[in-house]
């Protein structure tokens, strides 16, 4: 079970979606370090303890994050920065 869960709609073509995550994957791997990969479709991301799955569809991108147990108490903070990270590369979520 996620931690943490964050659905976002878009309307890109899948390419660019596929573009996207990369950046935000090896921003993340730069930034903090673990690895990240393809696996099934979807990106896999590992490290410090904790592990991302980004999946997409046509419409939709969703995050599923779990964390160990030493950054469960900052779960609020990353939750945030998934959203600003969301806005950032697919645009506000809507209302």
């Amino acid at each position: 079970m996620a931690d943490i869960s964050k659905k976002r709609q878009h309307a890109l073509e899948a390419d660019e979606v596929e573009v996207r995550i990369e950046r935000i994957a090896m921003g993340l791997v730069e930034r903090i370090g673990g690895e990240w990969r393809w696996e099934d479709g979807d990106a896999v991301y590992e490290g410090r303890g904790a592990r991302a799955r980004v999946e997409y569809t046509a419409e939709t991108i969703m995050m599923k994050v779990k964390l160990p147990l030493m950054l469960k108490p900052m779960r609020g903070r990353i939750a945030s920065v998934i959203d600003e990270v969301f806005d950032e590369h697919f645009g506000p979520k809507a209302a």
